[in-house]
Order: C-alpha cells, then sequence, then structure tokens
C-alpha cells in the first residue's frame, strides 16, 4: 500500500455504533504500521476479537494486517482519530526495521507482536500532537530536505510512544505476523466468494497451500469464530442488506447468499434478527414509512456507492450481483455506469496516480469493471450510450513488451472509452490503418526500448501523409518517452503513467468529437 519513502496521515470522525457481536468484515487491515491517536472524545476500539474501550489521549500502535476499526459506544458520544500509517523498512534499516527484532520500531512490539497500547498525560499528548503537525506539514508542503525531516521526527515519534507503552494488550492472540495474513487472507475469500454454495474450508486452505487443520486453528484463534460460523454470519448480513434495498424475492436472495435450501437459511435468519424474513423487510419498510429508516433515493445511492466500492476493492462476484440488483431495481444503465463503475474506476484511477495503489489492484478492480460492463452492454447498445470515444492502442514495433499497454487499456476503458488493441510489436501503418477503419480519435502508442521510440515519429509522418493529422490525435507513453520527446516527433500529448494516459484519451476524444473539454490545463493530466 505504502512504498518508496510514503507516508499517509488523516484524519478520521468515526460515525458507526459499536453492535456486538462484531463481524470482522467491518474491521480493516493495511500492509503498514498505523499510529493511531484518540484526539478527541471516547468510544470502543476493536482489535481483532477483542473490543477495548479507548479515550482521549489513548495511542495505539498496529502491526501490518491486524483487522481493527475504532467505533462509537453510543449515538450520542464522539470520537475523533489521528492516523499515520507508514511502511517502516521504506524509512529505517536494521534492527529497527525487522519484524522479528525487539529493537523493531525502537521496541515498541517487544511485549506484543501485533499491537501496542499507550495512554499519554497531558503534556505528552502536545508533544504527540505537535509530531503529527510536522509530519503532516512536511508530506503536504515537500520543502527542502523533507525526508530527512519526516524520518527525524517518525524516530522521535516511535522513541517517545515507546517509553509510554504500558506492555501487551491483554486477550489479544499472539499470532505471528506471518499467521495474521494468513487470515487475513481467508477473510478476503470469503468477502469475495461468499455466495458461493460450494465454498469450504478445504478450498481454502489449498488455494492458501495450508492444511485445513492449520488455517482452521488460526482462524478460531483469531475471530473467536469457526470459519463456518463466520461464513454463515457474512451471508446472513448480506441477506439483511438484500431485503432492505431490494424487491428480491427471497428464493432468489437465498441462491446469491450462497445458502443452499430454504429450510436452513429460514432456521438461520430467525435465530440472526429473531423474525422471518418477511417480517424483517416489513419492519425495515414500515420504519421507512415513519422516517426511521433510509428513503427510497438515499437507498438507491447506496446500492450505486457499493458496485463503486466492490469495483475499487476488486470484488468482481459482489459487483456483479449488485449490478443485477440495480438493473431488475429499475436502475438506468447509464446511472449504474456513471455513478457506480466509473466513479469506483475513477476512484482507484486518482489513487494509483497518487501511488496509494499498485498494479495489481488496478487489474483486480478493471478486471471486476469489465464484468460489470458486459452486463451493461446490451440495454446501453440499445440506447447508443457508453462509448465516449474510441482509441487505437499498441506498443510499437519491435517491443513486445505489453504490461504497461494493458494497464492503459483497462484504464482507458474503466473511463467509459472503446479501445481497439492491436498487441504488440505494430508497425506505423497497422496504427493508422486501424485509425482510419475504425474511425478512432487517438492512436495510443507504448514503448519500453530507448531503440523503438524513432517509430513513434514514423507514425506522426504516416498519419500526415495518409490525411487524418488533423482529425486523430497521437498520445506516446512508457519509460523512454518524455515530454520533450512528444514536441519534438509532432505527437499530441505524453503521459507518465496509465491513470494519466486514460484522463488525457478522454480530453483528447472529446476535444477531437468537438466537445467541451473538462480539464483545459494540461498540467494537471501530465
Amino acid at each position: 500500500m505504502l512504498k518508496n519513502d510514503r507516508v499517509y496521515c488523516d484524519r478520521v470522525e468515526c460515525t458507526h455504533v459499536y453492535k456486538p457481536p462484531l463481524s470482522l468484515a467491518k474491521l480493516y487491515t493495511h500492509d503498514a504500521i498505523e499510529i493511531s491517536f484518540v484526539e478527541r472524545g471516547a468510544g470502543i476500539h476493536q482489535i481483532a476479537n477483542r473490543s477495548l474501550p479507548c479515550t482521549q489521549g489513548d495511542v495505539y500502535v498496529i502491526c501490518q494486517n491486524v483487522p481493527h476499526g475504532y467505533f462509537l459506544a453510543s449515538k450520542q458520544d464522539e470520537l475523533h482519530i489521528r492516523r499515520i500509517r507508514l511502511d517502516i523498512g521504506d524509512w529505517f534499516d536494521g534492527e529497527v526495521a525487522v519484524p522479528d527484532s525487539d529493537r523493531f520500531c525502537y521496541g515498541i512490539f517487544s511485549d506484543n507482536e501485533q499491537c501496542a497500547y499507550a495512554m499519554l498525560n497531558a503534556g505528552t499528548q502536545e508533544k504527540v500532537n505537535a509530531l503529527f503537525d510536522v509530519i503532516e506539514g512536511e508530506l503536504e508542503g515537500k520543502g527542502d530536505e523533507w525526508r530527512d525531516c519526516v524520518k527525524a521526527n517518525l524516530m522521535m515519534l516511535l522513541i517517545t510512544l515507546g517509553r509510554y507503552v504500558n506492555g501487551a494488550i491483554k486477550n489479544i492472540p499472539a499470532i505471528p505476523l506471518k499467521e495474521w495474513r494468513k487470515v487475513t487472507l481467508t477473510l478476503q475469500i470469503i468477502s469475495e466468494r461468499f455466495g458461493d454454495g460450494d465454498l469450504t474450508l478445504a478450498d481454502i486452505a489449498q488455494e492458501l497451500f495450508l492444511s485445513q487443520s492449520q488455517i482452521s486453528r488460526l482462524f478460531k484463534n483469531l475471530t473467536g469464530r469457526s470459519f463456518s460460523e463466520y461464513l454463515r454470519e457474512v451471508r446472513l448480513s448480506r441477506a439483511c442488506k438484500l431485503l432492505c434495498e431490494t424487491e428480491l424475492h427471497v428464493d432468489e436472495i437465498i441462491k446469491r447468499c450462497g445458502f443452499k435450501d430454504v429450510t436452513s437459511f429460514y432456521q438461520n435468519f430467525h435465530k440472526h434478527v429473531g423474525m422471518t424474513p418477511a417480517q424483517y423487510r416489513s419492519e425495515k419498510r414500515k420504519g421507512e414509512s415513519v422516517g426511521q429508516a433510509p428513503s427510497r433515493e438515499e437507498k438507491k445511492n447506496a446500492l450505486l456507492l457499493e458496485i463503486s466500492e466492490c469495483l475499487q476493492q476488486g470484488k468482481a462476484k459482489a459487483l456483479t450481483g449488485a449490478v443485477r440488483t440495480a438493473i431488475e431495481g429499475g436502475y438506468t444503465p447509464e446511472e449504474i455506469l456513471e455513478k457506480g463503475l466509473l466513479h469506483g474506476m475513477n476512484i482507484i484511477g486518482e489513487r494509483f496516480k497518487n501511488n496509494e495503489v499498485y498494479v495489481p489492484e488496478v487489474l483486480v478492480a478493471a478486471r471486476a469493471m469489465h464484468m460489470g460492463v458486459q452486463l451493461l452492454k446490451p440495454l446501453l447498445a440499445e440506447k447508443g450510450a457508453y462509448v465516449k470515444g474510441k482509441v487505437c492502442l499498441g506498443t510499437v514495433q519491435g517491443d513486445l513488451h505489453d504490461i504497461g499497454k494493458n494497464l492503459v487499456r483497462m484504464m482507458m476503458e474503466g473511463k467509459g472509452l472503446e479501445v481497439i488493441d492491436l498487441g504488440v510489436d505494430v508497425p506505423p501503418e497497422a496504427f493508422v490503418k486501424a485509425a482510419i477503419e475504425q474511425n478512432c480519435q487517438v492512436i495510443a502508442c507504448s514503448a519500453l526500448l530507448t531503440t523503438t521510440v524513432g517509430v513513434m515519429r514514423d507514425i506522426v509522418k504516416l498519419a500526415e501523409e495518409k490525411g487524418i493529422r488533423d482529425k486523430v490525435k497521437i498520445m506516446i507513453g512508457g519509460a523512454p518517452t518524455s515530454e520533450a520527446l512528444c514536441r519534438s516527433i509532432g505527437a499530441d500529448r505524453y503521459t507518465d503513467d496509465a491513470a494519466c494516459a486514460a484522463i488525457a484519451a478522454v480530453e483528447l476524444c472529446r476535444e477531437a468529437l468537438g466537445e467541451q473539454p473538462v480539464c483545459q490545463n494540461k498540467d494537471e493530466i501530465k
């Protein structure tokens, strides 16, 4: 999540009330160290299957891949958290950066492998807040030698907190870090495949190259529930959501949530909420009529937001289920596309641009996007919607690299463009021919080898010779390319990453089609 000397700082105002027993699906994990400081208020901090009261001045240092989250104790409370997340290995060397060392994070985790707790007095709270302020300010301003300043203040923060750490937090499972990762991967698989009625612990154990007994023991130790109990809880929670937000028949909900028979579903559902599915739906609708539940418009927006979030998390099966629900609920394909799928892909693109997610996350999100679009294509085709422009894309002649090119294609498709992928080792004639025959607004050329950039110049010249240069924009990208090269060969746009390439392609298509560009400043998409 974080690399290349990156640190992420934010403030969170908690809004969700703690309701035990809490599903671990409501907690979050990071591939980074998190330092959480309770800046104001009081509430509950859930770490794995252990809930702890927290109040102003409490600090928790959470190791990688540990599920946790902050909650209000009641609706009347407030809870404001200040957080820093960092990859310790990006900033420090030696024992301080080695998880198995007693000096890891300057000894903060010497008594507990997963999390440490400190209760600060008023004076130390001011000192810690000041260190947070300096780190956040340096990350925003990035003045001279900002990395040195951030590292120095991170070191001071860790050393300061280490002096106040009160030892191990009682009843937190003492599982080595590598074991936590195995369990969190199991949780992720359940979240993505809960609708598969044939999903078993054996399937997950095989996928993770573990024995069933090993993963079962670890899962129980961390979550406080058996695998089957947790899977059933996820399925029932999803069934409740579908009953509230859709008009789906109970039989369809049972199928989508992975239950194999009606009898067991009704028995488990009644045990879960204390009423039948029909009674549960009726109660929620009754509450809606007196203003106690969200309006239909709010539920509509919630479903579109769910589609967006599923896409961002790469949950393809959950996404297609939500898209089907939206289609059956009377949503227009345009709003599902714009407010659900494209909204999620735009967020992923922005996070990729800011180095908050990387190629694997983008590829997974793009695959989920593709599956959602496949459901909408027949409906969009009827109205002539979806395509905002057409791009022919390829890696230039003499170059066989395609990872960057494929990523650019997915990002462009995520922006709603139709992309003609010409593949690799593409000669200039093929680019120009495709642009003419397919009526493309943009030719996008990729290269990784320095020896092949001359082909891009040939593509520009050939487009001029064929008389299409005033109608077709030409983009270039890849490791050996630059803004200077773009200008020297007469191309229209250079971008240095896939997210920027997708944004630029949309703008160039709009220009070519005579539409008003959304972004007039080219610096915004470089």
